[in-house]
């Protein structure tokens, strides 16, 4: 390969990450709008499963026909954490956002990377270094003011505090998540383990919804709530986890993760656009330091 096809090829990784970040990033603002409805975190985490299902079928039995065949521990691997990182995570995340702002929520999911490094030290015996020590210190510097400023705006209602701490827990799933699936991924590969995560997470929500919620919340919907539910599923789900893997073969993880620092930022400016959520300078500046110690994180040779 030529010096100028890298480069095209470097450009066009940068662009398919930088393009699932920004779908990722509209996840938020769909579930804030859906919510506009009377609907549970856990009817619209089903109709998103539902409506991404059919494709993560198709992804998983084209990417099974000549693969790696799945052993009984593969299975087992798969099944626990999908249902941690897709299930669990996702519906923590829902849950908070029925309390918190779109902005606060995306902040605080951000720094799963750093919540990465602390888990990794405490399960492989990493020591933490000066470097990690004062990386953390700067994201949650940032982080501290704006869920200040958050809380004066919204009101420490206990609602309030839930919500931080719902969406915190879902931040540790997916790390957990992401550190317990790296073998996995090394022996399928990330599309196909992707693709079976998601529908074993899919089989656990609609098992929780069918336990918890009346099916009038999935089958009584204006067209609306089905209209989020498809771009939920689609732009948000479907498509920016295979533009953020390609962008990972592309240009590496290290570089996927800091470009994926768009995420927040769009996340800020949409729930602006579409929700009236307030941008302050505080915002600003806090997202600004959350953004620096996570790209900091990302970047330590040690990951």
């Amino acid at each position: 390969m030529t010096e100028a096809s890298l480069g095209t090829d470097r450009n066009f990784g940068v662009a398919l990450a930088a393009l699932g970040a920004v779908l990722f990033s509209t996840k938020a603002v769909l579930v804030k709008l859906a919510y506009a409805y009377p609907l549970t975190p856990e009817a619209l985490l089903s109709l998103r499963m539902l409506f991404a299902m059919p494709v993560y079928l198709a992804v998983a039995a084209y990417l099974s026909r000549s693969a790696v065949r799945l052993s009984a521990r593969d299975l087992l691997g798969i099944g626990a954490f999908g249902l941690v990182g897709y299930y669990a995570a996702s519906l923590l995340d829902f849950a908070a956002l029925v309390r918190i702002s779109v902005d606060l929520e995306r902040l605080v999911l951000y720094t799963y990377p750093l919540i990465v490094v602390l888990l990794s030290a405490l399960a492989f015996g990493r020591p933490i270094t000066r470097n990690d020590v004062l990386v953390f210190g700067v994201a949650y510097l940032g982080l501290a003011p704006v869920l200040l400023d958050d809380r004066a705006r919204a009101g420490a209602t206990p609602a309030w505090v839930d919500g931080v701490l719902l969406v915190l827990l879902s931040a540790i799933a997916y790390a957990v998540y992401l550190i317990g699936s790296q073998k996995i991924i090394g022996r399928l590969g990330a599309k196909r383990y992707t693709a079976l995560a998601m529908l074993a997470a899919t089989g656990g929500t609609l098992l929780h919804f069918s336990l918890t919620g009346p099916a009038s919340q999935l089958l009584e919907q204006p067209a609306v709530v089905y209209g989020y539910g498809f771009a939920l599923a689609i732009f948000s789900t479907v498509l920016p986890s295979f533009l953020t893997s390609e962008g990972i073969a592309r240009i590496s993880a290290a570089n996927t993760a800091i470009i994926g620092a768009l995420g927040p930022i769009a996340t800020m400016f949409i729930s602006w656009l579409l929700l009236d959520e307030a941008i302050t300078a505080i915002q600003l500046t806090g997202t600004a330091l959350v953004l620096l110690g996570v790209r900091a994180a990302s970047r330590s040779p040690s990951r």
